[in-house]
């Protein structure tokens, strides 16, 4: 009989240690998740950057070969107007 208490002591404790391992495993799949939405927030966030920075590159580079053609047409306007005596 004593034997009998015994080993339900003994069950009973590892049922308590079973449920708190699960509680415990419970709570670090909550932690995750909540990286996970921490890390999806991020990276929204920095995508809106990039994306801006990309239409501004491309802004630039429109800009920068417009200049150039008015560069050229400028230079070709000095050389033809430009007399040797």
């Amino acid at each position: 009989w004593q034997m009998q208490i015994q080993e339900d002591r003994i069950n009973e404790e590892i049922m308590r240690e079973r449920e708190e391992e699960i509680r415990n495993i419970h709570k670090g799949m909550h932690t995750v998740n909540e990286i996970y939405k921490d890390l999806a927030h991020l990276v929204d966030n920095q995508q809106e950057g990039v994306d801006q920075i990309e239409t501004q590159m491309e802004g630039a580079k429109d800009n920068t070969a417009s200049g150039l053609k008015h560069i050229e047409k400028a230079n070709e306007a000095s050389t033809s107007q430009c007399v040797i005596s």
